[in-house]
């Protein structure tokens, strides 16, 4: 249905929409700490995996769902957000769809947006409101036991940040133009102040204490402090689209790559080449990457090595990528299917 990510045309519809959106006045902010993304040994892996498996072999079910993206995994069930509205929820006991929330309100139809969380009991899903001629994005909370949304959040949200995460007792949502981060108390669905980026941010993840934010047209990944409210770094990465963290290791995807990041400095220390604009679902014990072209490589952070790749003979689009204690779920968004596929 749309491009999901960094397609020729994305990037097109990106950057004629940041010249056309009238940039929001900038309040200052701690003047951040450049630091150097070229550390002096950074190990170069080829996208040649030590074992391919063919993706029937490992498929388990595929589900029928329409124009599916983001995943969570909440109260035992995966929740799957739809680009046309919907919260989809589905029962992994049975491989079938249980539920389905509308969160849409929007009057427009070529209105939508993106995003989908969790803190842990709820679910945080984006919203596309008003109508042609004002739209906006809200942030809604769900109740998974009543299947209903109990509270909207009007924070202007930005329509293609996929992860809103959780970290100090907020969800953490990118607003204005991208160039603002926003979190919401989880306990009074209220948001904090603003913290001003100073360049338009695509996406975020939770790092320790911190926020990591990717600024694909800037060629730019901060690092937020969202206790002090300030940008304490600015790394400049070529193309950084998607970013996931673990406590031994952050994993950025790129235009053509996929690198591992020192947890402290930022530093490259594994540069996995010709991975292509990829989503990554990352454990201390494997990190997935799901690509559009070659599907799915699984790589061990211990070794720093692709030691598999799901290969499929067909032409699957991409989607985004949930890894449970026995299986890999991912979307197809223009297949309008959620696949389910073993571990082992």
């Amino acid at each position: 249905m749309k491009p999901r990510f960094g397609t020729f045309f994305l990037v097109m519809v990106i950057l004629i929409l940041t010249a056309c959106t009238a940039s929001s006045p900038q309040e200052p902010s701690a003047t951040p700490t450049s630091i150097p993304t070229t550390p002096t040994s950074v190990q170069t892996i080829l996208p040649t995996p030590s074992s391919i498996v063919p993706f029937e072999k490992r498929l388990l079910a595929t589900i029928d769902i329409k124009y599916p993206d983001e995943l969570v995994f909440v109260q035992g069930f995966i929740w799957v957000k739809t680009d046309d509205g919907h919260v989809i929820q589905v029962d992994p006991a049975t491989n079938s769809v249980v539920g389905d929330i509308k969160v849409d309100t929007t009057s427009d139809p070529y209105h939508y947006c993106q995003g989908l969380s969790t803190d842990g009991d709820n679910i945080w899903a984006c919203s596309a409101s008003g109508d042609e001629n004002n739209r906006t994005i809200d942030v809604v909370r769900i109740d998974p036991s009543a299947k209903s949304v109990v509270e909207t959040v009007k924070v202007g949200k930005i329509f293609d940040q996929f992860k809103m995460p959780f970290l100090l007792n907020k969800i953490w949502v990118l607003s204005g133009n991208g160039d603002k981060l926003v979190g919401i108390d989880i306990t009074t669905n209220q948001p904090s102040p603003a913290i001003y980026l100073g360049v338009r941010c695509l996406q975020v993840e939770a790092a320790g204490k911190s926020l990591l934010a990717t600024c694909r047209l800037d060629n730019l990944v901060l690092r937020i402090d969202p206790e002090k409210m300030e940008v304490t770094d600015r790394l400049t990465f070529t193309s950084p689209l998607n970013i996931a963290a673990t406590e031994n290791g952050i994993w950025l995807s790129q235009g053509n790559a996929v690198a591992r990041l020192d947890t402290e400095s930022l530093n490259p220390v594994a540069i996995f080449t010709k991975l292509f604009n990829a989503d990554i679902y990352a454990t201390k014990e494997a990190v997935w990457v799901r690509l559009e072209n070659g599907f799915l490589y699984r790589i061990d952070p211990v070794s720093n090595q692709l030691v598999e790749q799901i290969k499929t003979d067909q032409n699957l689009s991409i989607g985004s990528i949930l890894v449970t204690s026995d299986s890999i779920w991912t979307t197809a968004s223009d297949d309008d299917i959620l696949i389910r596929l073993s571990i082992k």
